[in-house]
């Protein structure tokens, strides 16, 4: 007489060591994913840090270009008045405001804003952005001459 053993399925041991194995390969992904994707944020807030302080010094260069009659330095150098247009930074809020305050916004997280003037005619601008969490610092400087505008400090 002949025993034919039937050897259908699998062992408990055999499932054990796939379910391991595969509890490895997904950890072992599921890592790599959350690695890449904090990287990715991590560019992106930097990208719109860069271009809030891009576009606010543009701003400001182009106000001044356009050749005000008088530019006046105001709040020790954290503020501007280009003809009757404010722009003022908030230190609470890490905002460059238009306008006093009035809901228009130029640039979002700003941690510095100086305006020098630095001989009769020549103002330095500095700008710098940062995250909250303080990474991904951006900063931007410019000397402007002045031509025809007149500069006071306030």
């Amino acid at each position: 007489m002949v025993v034919i053993k039937d050897d259908k399925g699998f062992t408990l041991v055999e499932l054990l060591v796939t379910l391991a194995l595969l509890g490895l390969v997904i950890s072992i992904y599921s890592l790599l994913y959350y690695s890449g994707y904090n990287s990715y944020k991590d560019t992106q807030n930097n990208i719109d840090i860069e271009q809030n302080v891009r576009y606010a010094m543009n701003y400001i260069v182009n106000q001044i270009d356009k050749g005000p009659s008088s530019i006046n330095i105001i709040d020790n150098g954290h503020g501007l008045v280009i003809d009757s247009t404010y722009i003022q930074f908030d230190t609470v809020n890490n905002k460059l405001y238009l306008d006093q305050n009035r809901g228009h916004e130029i640039a979002t997280n700003i941690v510095e804003f100086n305006v020098n003037l630095k001989s009769g005619n020549m103002l330095n601008i500095e700008l710098v952005g940062q995250n909250r969490d303080g990474t991904g610092k951006f900063s931007l400087s410019t000397d402007i001459f002045i031509r025809k505008s007149v500069v006071n400090v306030k």
